[in-house]
């Protein structure tokens, strides 16, 4: 049996974000990992407080947020690989959100694990643009572009 890799944000020190932060207690917790050079994943169960009106759907600021949060730190982890060291080694890269766009296709079911895969469209040393779709059963519920910049490691 392989070991599961470390989730980027497992790897990223002091990150108390409330969609990717390991060091938020009351955070979204999401984990990403790599499928391929330029193709992350992120597997996330909702939890019911997590609803919309209907309890039966998913919030769309929550939606926005797990999006958001996988693509950003797809592209810190990016930027790691590009730079030739582990994510978190050495001095911190960090990114943030420049833009964010999401097309809500249909209601996310919220008793579902949701499937988010970040593809690489473009990447440089200060800027990434990534384009992601959150799946639930098969179905594209939501598709997104997310430009990411670089922000100084003490930020």
């Amino acid at each position: 049996m392989t070991d599961q890799p470390l989730a980027f944000q497992d790897q990223i020190d002091e990150n108390h974000c409330f969609g990717c932060g390991p060091d938020n207690s009351q955070g979204l917790k999401i984990k990403s990992y790599w499928l391929d050079t330029d193709v992350a994943e992120c597997r996330f169960t909702p939890k019911p407080h997590h609803c919309a009106g209907p309890t039966k759907y998913l919030n769309g600021g929550i939606t926005a947020t797990i999006i958001d949060c996988h693509c950003v730190c797809t592209a810190m982890a990016k930027a790691y690989q590009m730079s030739g060291r582990d994510i978190g080694v050495g001095e911190k890269i960090w990114f943030a959100t420049a833009a964010l766009e999401v097309a809500y296709q249909r209601p996310v079911a919220i008793d579902q694990e949701l499937v988010l895969t970040a593809e690489i469209e473009d990447a440089s040393d200060n800027k990434i643009s990534i384009n992601c779709t959150l799946s639930s059963q098969g179905e594209v519920c939501a598709t997104s572009y997310v430009l990411a910049v670089k922000v100084p490691g003490n930020w």
